[in-house]
């Protein structure tokens, strides 16, 4: 019953919408399961794509958080990304990135799952799509 009720309440705390900010400003992000969930999504999409330049994310558009049988969460992002100054290499620190001036954006679509808890721990992406 209280792994149920730690489990409720992660997946309401991840819910909540995250606001949006300019394309120079850091994005933040006060829920810091869903920053886990961001960060972990562009990392993958980094490390799949065969871009010369690596993406950082510059406005949570929204996101969404429900329960995923038998124990985990599933987290529905839409993100709006752009190209930085940095070689995606996999071993970029996006923290460190500036953005291209005239940078290519697009709207990226990411499905992760998660297993809830105090540490929760984005360990799969089920799907990324950007246009």
């Amino acid at each position: 019953m209280a792994f149920t009720l730690s489990l409720l309440a992660a997946v309401l705390m991840s819910s909540v919408v995250s606001g949006s900010s300019s394309t120079q400003d850091p994005v933040v992000v006060h829920d810091p399961t869903v920053a886990k969930v961001v960060s972990f999504a562009i990392d993958s999409h980094n490390r799949m794509c065969n871009c010369a330049s690596a993406f950082k994310v510059v406005d949570i558009m929204s996101d969404s958080a429900e329960l995923y049988p038998p124990t985990w969460v599933k987290y529905t992002l839409k993100l709006r990304v752009a190209e930085t100054n940095c070689r995606n290499d996999g071993k970029v620190s996006l923290e460190d990135c500036s953005l291209k001036t005239n940078a290519q954006t697009m709207i990226c679509s990411f499905v992760v799952l998660a297993v809830p808890g105090e540490n929760t721990v984005p360990s799969r992406l089920l799907s990324d799509h950007c246009v």
